[in-house]
């Protein structure tokens, strides 16, 4: 990574008071003291609407929200995007799914082409990395369940938008650290 990078932290956990929130925060201040312009979004304090529920015509969708519009600012200057969130049933919490629903629009992450199978991807250059917490155990979750949060992220999500993932931190057992463990944990970053 450069020595002065803009990074944008997702906080997807809809807890402000959650061991993501305490994560993305140890994180930003880790970033903030490296000298790097750094962001920490956290979805639970934003305004936008999850679906497109009462959307029925293109026009609307692209009317986004002051805040998402902002997070669409923020995505496009950032060098580095690292997203925190927990794992439930499998993937993430439905907060970030709507965020990239309304935010990752055609024309702004990604545009179609007529005639051509593979969709151009506007937000290349950038890298990222996932933190994902889960009560499974962390090898569970990756090797036996095949890790499908991350590999959606990774694959179906950003990098269809050009954005290359190039770490996964797995952290499993959350529901079984105790506050010495997790501060063991949030240490790390």
């Amino acid at each position: 990574m450069e020595n002065h990078m803009k990074v944008l932290i997702i906080n997807a956990h809809p807890d402000l008071e959650s061991f993501t929130t305490s994560i993305s925060n140890k994180i930003y201040e880790t970033h903030l003291a490296k000298g790097h312009d750094v962001t920490l979004l956290n979805l639970a304090s934003i305004d936008f609407e999850i679906s497109f529920k009462g959307y029925s015509d293109r026009e609307k969708i692209d009317t986004l929200e002051a805040d998402l519009e902002s997070a669409q600012k923020q995505i496009k200057k950032s060098d580095h995007i690292i997203i925190t969130t927990p794992i439930w049933w499998s993937t993430y919490p439905a907060i970030l799914k709507g965020f990239f629903d309304r935010t990752l629009l055609p024309g702004f992450a990604f545009k179609f082409h007529k005639g051509k199978m593979v969709q151009e991807k506007l937000l290349t250059g950038k890298t990222a990395e996932l933190v994902l917490l889960s009560d499974a155990l962390a090898w569970y979750r990756r090797y036996l369940l095949k890790d499908p949060a991350a590999t959606i992220l990774k694959r179906d999500i950003l990098g269809f938008c050009g954005i290359k993932v190039k770490k996964v931190h797995r952290i499993g057992s959350v529901g079984s650290l105790d506050a010495e463990a997790r501060e063991r944990v949030i240490k790390t970053f």
